[in-house]
C-alpha cells in the first residue's frame, strides 16, 4: 500500500521472550516499524526504538484494518501507550488546526481501527473528510471533493450500520445527506434520530426540519404524478396535481412549466400563455417555454408575435432542429419564402435526415421550380400537439432538479 511505504517488517530474533506489563512477544509475527524520512532501511547506527515500532502498528492499524495480524498489533500498542486513543485524537486535532488533513485522517482513522465502539470517533473522522472536501470546493477541484464527500458517507454510514441507536451518528449522517440534497435518505435517518433522542434544543430543530423536509417530499411527489398524469394523456388530473403544487410553492417553474402544457392541450390558450409567463417572471428561461409560448401567440391570432418568441428559442439552442423546422413552417405560411428557404438549410446543415426539413426542402423546391404561388398547410408543429421534447427536469426547492428521469413531454 503507498501510504505504508515508510514502513518495514521486521522479525524477532528466535527466542525472544521479552514481555512488557504481561504481553508476550510472539517471534513468528513480523512487527512494522517505521523508518526515517528519506530512507529505505533501518540503518545499524539507529536501530530500533519502541517509538519507531509504535508509529509503524499506528500505521498499520489506520491503512490496513484487515492486516491478518491486527488483533496482535492492537494489543501490543495498548501495551506500548494504553492512552493511545486518546493521544491519536489530541495530535489528529493540532494537524487539523494547521490544515494537515492527511496526517489527521490517519490518525484519526487509527484512533478510530483502534475503538470502534465509540460513536465520536467516527464523527471525528468524518469532520475531516468534510474539511477535506471544503477545501478541493475552495480550490475547485472536483473530483478531490467529491472523493472527500464520498469518504464521509462511507465513515457516517459504517458508524450507524454499528451503531444503529446512536443519537450523535444518526443526526449527523441525516444532516449530511440533507445539506447534499438526499432528501429520502436524510429523512430516514433524522426520523430515527427523532425516535431514539432526548428532548432538547438540537431535537427540536431536527424536529422543525424534518416537517419542513416531509412537506417538501409530499409536494415533490404531487408535482412528479402532474408529470406521469401528462405522459399517459390524463391532462385534467395533471392540472388539478399542478395546481394543488403550486398552491403550496408557487416558486417553482416546474409546476407552472405542466399547468401551461396541460392547458395548451386542453385549448385553452389564454391560461397556458399565462403560466409560461409565469415561468419567465421566476426567473427561468429555456427553448422549451419559448417554443410553448409561440404555439399560444399562433392560437391566439398573434402570428408575428409568435414568430419573435420562436427566434428567442433559437437564440437559446441555435441547432435545435425542431424549433427551426416549427419556425420555417410559419414563415411559409406567411409567404416569407427567404426566411423559410434559410431556416430550412440551417436546418438540412445540422441533421439533412430530419423527417420535417426533407419536407420542407421538397415542397420549397417544388414551389420554387414551378414558380408557383406557394399554397402551403397550417404547420405541422413538431411533438403532440406543437411541444418539443425537453430534457430537462421541473425544479424544486433551491433549485435542485431531483426527478430521476428526464422529461420527455410528448
Amino acid at each position: 500500500m503507498q501510504n505504508l511505504d515508510d514502513v518495514v517488517f521486521i522479525t524477532l530474533p528466535d527466542g525472544f521472550g521479552q514481555e512488557i506489563e504481561g504481553f508476550s512477544f510472539d517471534p513468528t509475527i513480523e512487527l512494522p516499524v517505521q523508518i526515517a524520512d528519506g530512507r529505505e532501511e533501518i540503518t545499524t547506527d539507529e536501530g530500533i526504538s519502541f517509538a519507531m515500532i509504535a508509529a509503524g502498528l499506528i500505521k498499520v492499524i489506520a491503512h490496513n484494518q484487515n492486516h491478518p495480524h491486527t488483533a496482535y498489533y492492537r494489543n501490543l500498542l495498548f501495551n506500548l501507550q494504553p492512552d493511545i486513543v486518546k493521544e491519536l485524537q489530541l495530535a489528529a486535532i493540532a494537524r487539523v488546526n494547521a490544515e494537515d488533513y492527511d496526517f489527521a485522517e490517519e490518525l484519526f482513522s487509527a484512533a478510530l481501527n483502534l475503538n470502534r465502539e465509540e460513536p465520536q470517533l467516527f464523527v471525528n473522522l468524518s469532520l475531516v473528510y468534510g474539511q477535506m472536501a471544503r477545501k478541493a470546493r475552495d480550490d475547485k477541484k472536483q473530483e478531490l471533493y467529491d472523493e472527500a464527500i464520498e469518504k464521509q458517507l462511507q465513515t457516517l454510514r459504517e458508524g450507524v450500520d454499528l451503531h444503529p441507536n446512536s443519537e450523535l451518528l444518526l443526526s449527523e449522517y441525516g444532516v449530511l445527506n440533507l445539506f447534499l440534497g438526499n432528501d429520502e435518505i436524510a429523512l430516514k435517518y433524522l426520523n430515527s434520530y427523532l425516535k431514539v433522542a432526548q428532548e432538547g434544543e438540537k431535537r427540536d430543530l431536527i424536529g422543525k426540519q424534518v416537517n419542513q423536509l416531509t412537506e417538501r417530499i409530499d409536494n415533490e411527489k404531487t408535482l412528479f404524478a402532474a408529470f406521469d398524469a401528462m405522459q399517459m394523456g390524463q391532462d385534467e388530473r395533471a392540472l388539478a396535481l399542478s395546481e394543488t403544487f403550486i398552491t403550496n410553492d408557487k416558486h417553482q417553474w416546474g409546476a407552472w412549466f405542466i399547468k401551461g402544457w396541460a392547458h395548451r392541450r386542453l385549448g385553452d390558450y389564454q391560461s397556458s400563455q399565462a403560466a409560461f409567463l409565469r415561468c419567465l417572471e421566476l426567473g427561468e428561461e429555456n427553448a422549451d417555454i419559448y417554443n410553448e409560448l409561440s404555439i399560444c401567440a399562433l392560437e391566439l391570432g398573434n402570428r408575428e408575435l409568435s414568430k419573435d418568441y420562436l427566434e428567442i428559442a433559437l437564440e437559446l439552442e441555435e441547432d435545435n432542429v425542431k424549433l427551426l423546422s416549427n419556425l420555417a413552417f410559419i414563415h411559409m405560411r406567411d409567404g416569407e419564402f427567404n426566411r423559410a428557404y434559410e431556416l430550412m438549410e440551417r436546418g438540412l446543415a445540422i441533421d439533412p435526415n430530419d423527417p420535417a426539413i426533407q419536407f420542407l426542402q421538397s415542397e420549397l423546391t417544388r414551389e420554387g421550380d414551378e414558380g408557383e404561388e406557394w399554397n402551403l398547410p397550417k404547420p405541422q408543429w413538431r411533438g403532440d400537439k406543437g411541444l418539443w421534447a425537453p430534457t430537462r427536469h421541473p425544479p424544486t426547492k433551491g433549485g435542485n432538479y431531483l426527478l430521476n428521469r428526464p422529461l420527455r413531454f410528448r
